[in-house]
């Protein structure tokens, strides 16, 4: 192991992770190269996550603040503000680093690459031992178009960020809870290089999500993410019609899988208004019409 650490700060926000905290932060010191400092901000944790710290072995080693729950957001903005290194390197706390030249690594690939201004990996997702995906979508140079479409960043885990870009852009922001992280990776595609490694280094255990578990809300936040990154760029119609379709496609296949017609349609006509011909000539226009006549999706679900 390296005596001299690395030029990074280690951000990991934290809450209701008792069970999993120490974990993650064995995997941060067990990297071959340490990092200069890490940071925890607890997020108003009510299950112990302090005590759980404070007692571990890596108790002296790092910087735990904790202030009253406001998000993840503001969590990770509050670690910024606190972090003195070049670097930012992301990790949540019930994810794990699986590789322990991890941060060397890339911060190898961001010297090769003067101006990368954020450098992911790839990441292994466990959803509970049920299935196991690899994540490996590779990055070289300017790829701020690509996040228009979608989120190509393989894990928030995986992340290693130039600071002072980061801060320059202000952080993340904390109004919008459903892709906030999206529109940061955004924002530095948009200001510099990203690259990718092309390693598995990140662990990641999620649960089955349902985009519309949350009724309307989580479909709101897309629609306020997708007009904020508009709002970085120009496009043409073509390429306006293209990012509407490409970004609701999600939230109809799940109203469509859950047998939901009013949410569907309202997601429908929502998105014709910008991209009318694509949408009716997919296989969702056809579903819209049967939506409109029957009023389920049955029996074709």
């Amino acid at each position: 192991m390296s005596s001299t650490p690395l030029d990074i700060s280690v951000i990991i926000p934290a809450y209701n992770c008792a069970k999993s905290i120490e974990n993650a932060l064995e995997s941060v010191f067990a990297q071959n190269t340490i990092p200069r400092e890490v940071i925890i901000v607890d997020d108003g944790s009510t299950d112990g996550t302090q005590q759980v710290i404070a007692q571990s072995e890596y108790a002296a080693r790092v910087t735990y603040v904790r202030q009253e729950n406001a998000g993840p957001s503001k969590a990770r903005n509050h670690a910024i503000s606190l972090a003195t290194s070049t670097w930012l390197a992301f990790l949540d706390a019930d994810d794990l680093w699986v590789h322990k030249d991890k941060l060397r690594l890339q911060l190898e690939l961001a010297v090769q690459h003067p101006e990368a201004v954020l450098i992911d990996s790839y990441a292994t997702v466990d959803w509970h031992g049920e299935r196991e995906i690899t994540i490996s979508r590779d990055k070289n140079g300017e790829v701020f178009q690509q996040f228009l479409y979608s989120n190509v960043i393989n894990a928030t885990s995986s992340v290693l960020a130039k600071r002072a870009c980061v801060n320059e852009i202000g952080g993340f922001v904390d109004d919008l809870r459903f892709g906030e992280d999206r529109l940061l990776w955004a924002q530095l595609a948009n200001a510099g290089e990203v690259h990718t490694l092309p390693v598995i280094t990140v662990r990641k255990f999620n649960e089955e999500g349902n985009l519309t578990s949350k009724g309307d809300k989580n479909y709101h936040y897309r629609l306020d993410l997708v007009r904020r990154l508009l709002n970085l760029t120009n496009v043409s119609e073509n390429e306006l019609a293209d990012i509407w379709f490409v970004n609701v496609q999600d939230f109809l296949r799940l109203s469509f899988k859950v047998n939901d017609t009013s949410s569907f349609l309202k997601v429908f006509t929502d998105t014709a208004k910008h991209s009318k011909k694509q949408l009716w000539f997919s296989k969702y226009g056809v579903l819209a019409l049967y939506a409109k006549t029957f009023q389920t999706f049955k029996p074709l679900v």
